[in-house]
């Protein structure tokens, strides 16, 4: 199966979505927008939904909710044509509900989990979810420092589920990206290496190439 290269997209306006949407549509099938709200992380982007609704995109749109309880922002956001949902672990405690609802929309959804947190944490979701989505940076900014440590937490994870897709975010480039995949990574999220690059088709390009082997 091949390696999937995302582009992430972490903007304060609506006109910063639609530009970088526009920048990336002939390079990728899909685009993973960051939402946050000032409080899960210190940063705050745009709200998302009303923005989402009215974009004109035939790229796949995956939200990763990096907002203190989720549940909250669920049902707004399945209004909207995202198809794929991130939550995060460490901002809810009714992580079988917001699946459940997702579930229900026929939407895909997946587990995000920070640096620190032990998957241990998302065990007793692992069955009902789509994927894993790792966090290789502190969540919240482009541009974070890689945390080699989440390597081994993303191997042991993928010798013990084999079966379940495991995504990756953040401080994905060239060097990092091929370890990403021998540890098993199948989806790899791009932002820092895509959008600081002079040319963002090639920077697509290199990641997918890096990772083709």
């Amino acid at each position: 199966m091949p390696i999937e290269i995302i582009p992430s997209i972490l903007v304060k306006t609506r006109e910063e979505l639609v530009e970088k949407i526009i920048a990336v549509e002939p390079y990728a099938d899909s685009v993973h927008l960051d939402i946050a709200d000032g409080i899960f992380v210190p940063n705050i982007t745009i709200l998302g939904f009303e923005e989402t609704e009215t974009v004109e995109t035939d790229l796949k749109i995956g939200v990763h909710l990096m907002v203190s309880k989720p549940e909250n922002h669920i049902v707004r956001w399945l209004a909207t044509p995202a198809d794929k949902f991130i939550f995060h672990i460490e901002a809810t405690q009714k992580a079988q509900e917001i699946i459940d609802t997702i579930k229900e929309a026929d939407k895909l959804v997946g587990i995000a989990i920070n640096p620190q947190t032990p998957t241990d944490s998302i065990k007793p979701f692992i069955d009902f979810i789509d994927f894993v989505h790792f966090m290789t940076v502190e969540p919240g900014f482009y541009g974070g420092e890689f945390v080699e440590s989440v390597l081994d937490k993303i191997a042991d994870f993928h010798y013990f589920y084999p079966d379940k897709p495991i995504e990756v975010d953040g401080g994905i480039n060239p060097e990092t990206a091929p370890k990403l995949v021998k540890a098993g990574a199948s989806i790899l999220v791009a932002g820092s290496y895509i959008w600081e690059s002079k040319d963002v088709g090639k920077a697509v390009a290199e990641l997918k190439s890096v990772v083709s082997g």
